[in-house]
């Protein structure tokens, strides 16, 4: 099956010599700027605050075709697809704000990248704390981002939302690490959550807290509940240890209100902390928000009364 007019065996044999040149590729050895990252759980906002940034602010990323060099080749090549993915623009090129579960169209346009930190991790979904990054781990996550930021001459900034379970984690890698929470009402994330597990992803979707491991005998409707409660309990002492001075919190809600003040907001907070950012395009005046009941009655109410036991502990 062709994808954007490549097959998947034309895409193999392009990564397998991109590789070779890979090899070949120097890239720095110390970052210049303070790299951004988006937490919070999946179905909360991220993508439409990143696409928000995408458009709004230039910044250095991982695009989508670091993420299928990792699909072909089992590791991601972060140098040479920095460079294909700053000739071809694809950050500049997300101006209809719409993405398929998380995944933003075209190969230069920023990856979700599950597979290309799952290489370094060497886990995909889980928690991963700061004393099991090894030093050889640090030092190939810490080089990919400080080549990307030099081929793009910009702040590096990442939306992952698996790294939510990984904040001091990745404080030791990039101890000037800055993260942006995005918020969003927690029965509207499960709800999200819920009907694509039901529909699209009937395993599991996006980061597994610990508390979560253990699904043998819970509803799906039970585990998605549990999935952003603990998601949001792990940011929150993760963000306590690391301190407030490192992040910015901004609503789902207010992203889609008014996406050029959020979109201000998030610039001078990167801006003031190490990551020069700058408006250079302006923004839609406001996008449709998703709020309220999207599940069958009975299912609603239910993840209503679940969510409130598990806040109020």
């Amino acid at each position: 099956m062709a994808v954007n007019g490549f097959s998947k065996f034309q895409d193999k044999l392009m990564f397998y010599g991109l590789n070779v040149v890979e090899k070949f590729q120097r890239g720095a050895d110390k970052l210049q700027y303070s790299p951004t990252f988006i937490v919070a759980p999946p179905r909360a906002g991220t993508t439409v605050t990143r696409q928000v940034v995408s458009w709004a602010i230039p910044t250095s990323y991982f695009s989508n075709l670091t993420a299928i060099s990792s699909f072909h080749l089992g590791k991601p090549l972060p140098i040479t697809t920095a460079k294909m993915a700053k000739r071809i623009g694809g950050d500049q090129n997300a101006g209809s704000f719409e993405s398929n579960f998380g995944r933003t169209a075209g190969r230069g346009a920023p990856a979700e990248g599950e597979t290309i930190w799952a290489y370094w991790f060497g886990n995909r979904y889980g928690p991963v704390e700061p004393e099991n990054v090894s030093l050889q781990q640090a030092q190939c996550m810490y080089q990919a981002v400080a080549a990307t930021e030099q081929v793009f001459g910009l702040p590096f900034f990442n939306k992952t939302t698996v790294l939510s379970l990984r904040i001091c984690a990745i404080r030791k890698v990039f101890p000037n690490a800055l993260f942006i929470q995005v918020m969003r009402d927690p029965l509207d994330t499960a709800q999200s959550i819920y009907k694509a597990r039901t529909t699209r992803y009937p395993t599991w979707l996006g980061a597994r807290p610990k508390e979560c491991e253990n699904i043998s005998g819970k509803s799906v409707l039970q585990q998605v509940c549990e999935q952003v409660y603990y998601v949001e309990k792990n940011i929150a002492r993760e963000r306590a240890l690391v301190g407030e001075k490192a992040f910015l919190t901004v609503h789902y809600k207010d992203v889609c209100a008014n996406p050029q003040r959020e979109a201000e907001r998030i610039a001078a907070f990167m801006d003031a902390n190490g990551a020069p950012a700058k408006l250079t395009r302006s923004l839609p005046d406001s996008f449709e928000l998703s709020h309220g009941r999207k599940v069958e009655e009975a299912e609603y109410h239910e993840m209503r009364r679940l969510l409130d036991k598990l806040y109020r502990q």
